[in-house]
């Protein structure tokens, strides 16, 4: 479930909570089938607001523009490597360096963690051709470089990781949560439908506080209100 539409689903919970708490005498009448719903919806909004927040953010950890730039950079140093080892692999008949050498198109189609390890394959190949890769225009400073980037993307990885599985973990409890709460929806759109022609200015307040509405004010859709 997209964040947008967790924040949705939680303004419905909160606008109908209001709703229901503040025009019992309106619906005296359905107060023995409405009251423990009322209770169950009020207790899993305070328990999904209690949470949201963190669930929310724990996926973003704000570096990703960061480790973009960063991947970009480390892409660029890897070529001049790639194209260094298959020139010294070239120059000296060397055909298992040339395989061992890589490809630099593979580099951009490679996951993240995946990245990580070509990377460190790669530049173990470095060292102890050092001489040979300066004169194919991959120097010791590029090394070094190269070695730090690869070093800071991987413990961005794994901290995006650490990030990512908090987050699923409290992401599901709260989907539950909001899923709970739309089931409890549709058993109290059962009981006030009873207004509908009778007292219709009831109903269309139960209504107007049940709907899902997106940032902007735009009504959901079918399915985002269920």
């Amino acid at each position: 479930m997209k964040n947008d539409l967790i924040e949705a689903r939680l303004r419905r919970d909160e606008a109908l909570n209001t709703f229901l708490s503040a025009d019992k005498s309106a619906y005296a009448d359905i107060e023995a089938d409405v009251a423990p719903l009322r209770q169950q919806l009020t207790g899993a909004l305070t328990q999904a607001q209690a949470t949201a927040q963190d669930v929310l953010t724990a996926d973003n950890d704000g570096n990703s523009g960061r480790k973009k730039g960063q991947r970009n950079q480390l892409t660029q140093l890897l070529r001049r490597l790639i194209v260094g080892l298959q020139a010294v692999a070239t120059s000296t008949n060397d055909a298992r360096l040339l395989a061992l050498s890589g490809q630099v198109s593979r580099l951009s189609r490679l996951p993240e963690t995946a990245f990580i390890d070509e990377a460190r394959r790669l530049l173990s190949l470095a060292p102890e051709r050092s001489e040979a890769l300066t004169k194919r225009r991959f120097t010791p400073e590029h090394y070094r470089e190269a070695t730090a980037l690869t070093a800071e993307l991987r413990r961005s990885i794994n901290d995006g990781r650490l990030n990512d599985a908090e987050g699923s973990t409290g992401r599901q409890s709260l989907e539950r949560l909001i899923k709970q709460n739309a089931r409890a929806i549709e058993q109290l759109r059962t009981y006030f439908r009873v207004y509908e022609l009778d007292e219709p200015d009831l109903w269309a307040r139960f209504e107007a506080a049940a709907r899902v509405v997106n940032r902007g004010g735009n009504p959901g859709s079918a399915a985002d209100a269920k």
